[in-house]
């Protein structure tokens, strides 16, 4: 199946974090790019090539199609971009592919900056303690951004800030925000911001005027649907009910297009998936899709801790309720995961 489609994702993406730069998710692929080197070189390296090459040949084989949710959904013979079937490619990835095989120059479309990992909470999925970047740090990411800026900024349509931290809590991302010069990024349409929303409040979002037209989609990690997970299992540090708040305010944003409230499954959670969708279609209705994926283990579990969390394993006491619990969730609008192998309903989400 997969050998019909091609995944954009190589041609167009770049993540790059503190010492390691990567072509999508590093949950989902197995091939990564050389360590600490500058995002342009690693771009264009032979392992870029390796895992684009290994799209066009169909073989996909530096990508998990268990953690890929594209993939995944994939296996049930339903396709969501970024995967496109190959007699049916839009006319942009066709002549980007078109140039990487004639061995020109591509550009990233898509770059993340991954290269601060300051957060205010604690979470034990992410990460074992409170990590607040030194003035030293501060002044590395605002040199990565030059650097970006200085390579990519002409071809960069999206922005995705941040998949290793907060953008509210990172000194570097916030000012990077708030001092957003438009005329350095000539194409960009979108500014995705990934965060626990704990301070994405509206004394922070009025401080940062100059992206307000720009941010159409976010990412929320909230990984609760009750108050007691939220602050005693899932994140340590946060506060509910000024979370609550904060999420009705981001409601009231009216240029975000596509709020996505992301619920990382485990041990401690997957009772209330149900919960949680309820809650998020609340208060963010239509232009909610919230998005349920396996915990992965980022170093800070133990190997017996980490099996405690895989709720889903099918050795795990718990996997028969698992099964239920994902079976009761699915299908409902909006809603999207990492999870197909689980459910046996016929599913209507779209992504």
């Amino acid at each position: 199946m997969k050998e019909n489609y091609i995944c954009a994702v190589p041609f167009t993406s770049l993540e790059v974090h503190d010492h390691k730069r990567f072509l999508c998710c590093a949950s989902w692929l197995t091939k990564y790019l050389p360590e600490d080197s500058p995002p342009k070189e690693a771009w264009n390296s032979q392992e870029a090539n390796e895992i684009r090459d290994s799209i066009l040949d169909g073989s996909y084989k530096f990508c998990n199609s268990n953690q890929c949710p594209f993939l995944d959904k994939l296996k049930k013979g339903s396709s969501h971009a970024p995967l496109y079937s190959k007699d049916d490619l839009p006319y942009w990835l066709e002549k980007t592919i078109k140039t990487y095989k004639n061995k020109k120059e591509i550009k990233p479309r898509v770059v993340q900056f991954s290269f601060d990992q300051s957060c205010n909470l604690k979470c034990p999925s992410c990460r074992i303690k409170i990590i607040t970047a030194s003035s030293k740090k501060i002044k590395e990411v605002k040199a990565t951004i030059e650097e970006i800026e200085n390579d990519f900024a002409d071809s960069i349509t999206s922005l995705y800030v941040t998949g290793s931290g907060d953008p509210f809590i990172s000194v570097g991302f916030r000012d990077f925000l708030r001092n957003f010069d438009k005329s350095k990024y000539p194409n960009l349409k979108n500014i995705h911001l990934h965060t626990n929303a704990t301070k994405w409040n509206k004394k922070m979002w009025d401080s940062m005027s100059n992206v307000h037209d720009l941010v159409k989609t976010c990412e929320i990690s909230i990984d609760a649907g009750t108050k007691e997970t939220y602050e005693t299992k899932t994140r340590l540090g946060g506060n509910w009910d000024e979370l609550i708040e904060n999420l009705k305010f981001i409601s009231t944003i009216p240029t975000i297009q596509s709020i996505k409230p992301s619920f990382v499954v485990q041990k401690h959670n997957y009772k209330e998936m149900q919960i949680f969708y309820d809650l998020m279609m609340e208060i963010f209705g239509a232009r909610c899709r919230p998005f349920y994926g396996k915990i992965n283990n980022w170093g800070t579990f133990t190997d017996e801790e980490y099996k405690f969390h895989k709720v889903w394993d099918k050795e795990h006491p718990e996997f028969n309720l698992f099964i239920k619990e994902v079976n009761n969730l699915f299908p409902s609008a909006g809603a999207w995961s990492n999870l197909e192998e689980y459910i046996t309903r016929e599913t209507s989400y779209a992504i």
